[in-house]
């Protein structure tokens, strides 16, 4: 009988013999060469990462949102203004200090659409005299928008007057967020207006006729959608929106 080492000897031999060229490595270095692609029992496989090719840039669309105009700015036109009185006061919202309004004017203005389409941000803030406005309705392709302007004195005590939109100046200020906006700030928004308006840099809005009209004494700021359309001009478009026919 053959010894138990000559056997193994000869097993090693036979399979080194078989083995196909260019594999002469075996034991150890050879599995580690080329590992399994099935894990070991407890150890977490681990998938070899692939490097992805970089997203493209997804298009930009253009916004149709007018970009916000160059201020001081002003109206191209007012078109038409109308005293007003409430039994039912409203809340002014266009300014820091805010309060009840009872009376003012409603005021329709013609200007580019930049100035009156409304924005989820700060906007060119209406401006009449010394006061704000605030935007009943407005129709960008129109040009048009009517603003609620809470009544408001002008001048200095030996010569106060009440405020009128036909007479003072009506521009637009820097864009700015409605609880930002007080007198200080209404003032020197005023003055850089007037200055330009003094300098030919800012055209002067035109105005109708002043002309005395009745006040309006209506039951709340509700009533003034109507009364705002009959101060629209007339659209020779059937389809142009009213403040009626506006969310």
């Amino acid at each position: 009988m053959m010894p138990v080492t000559a056997a193994i000897a000869m097993c090693t031999a036979l399979a080194l013999q078989a083995a196909p060229a260019g594999s002469a490595q075996s034991g150890p270095s050879a599995r580690q060469a080329a590992p399994s692609a099935r894990p070991e029992p407890g150890v977490p496989f681990i998938t070899p990462s692939v490097e992805r090719p970089a997203e493209p840039t997804p298009p930009q669309v253009p916004s149709a949102m007018p970009p916000v105009p160059a201020t001081p700015g002003a109206p191209i036109e007012v078109v038409a203004s109308q005293t007003f009185t409430l039994r039912t006061p409203y809340v002014h919202r266009c300014r820091r200090e805010g309060g009840e309004v009872r009376s003012g004017h409603l005021v329709v203005v013609r200007a580019a659409p930049g100035f009156i389409i409304p924005r989820q941000v700060a906007e060119p803030v209406a401006c009449f005299g010394s006061q704000t406005g605030e935007r009943l309705w407005a129709s960008p392709d129109r040009g048009l928008a009517v603003y609620l302007v809470p009544a408001w004195d002008e001048g200095s005590d030996a010569a106060r007057r009440p405020g009128n939109p036909l007479v003072d100046p009506v521009f637009f200020g820097s864009p700015e967020l409605p609880e930002r906006v007080d007198a200080a700030w209404i003032a020197a928004e005023r003055a850089r207006a007037e200055a330009a308006f003094s300098n030919g840099a800012l055209r002067v809005p035109a105005r109708p006729a002043v002309a005395p009209t009745p006040v309006l004494d209506l039951d709340s700021v509700d009533n003034l959608l109507k009364e705002a359309e009959r101060l629209l001009p007339r659209d020779p478009d059937p389809s142009a929106t009213s403040p009626r026919t506006m969310p």
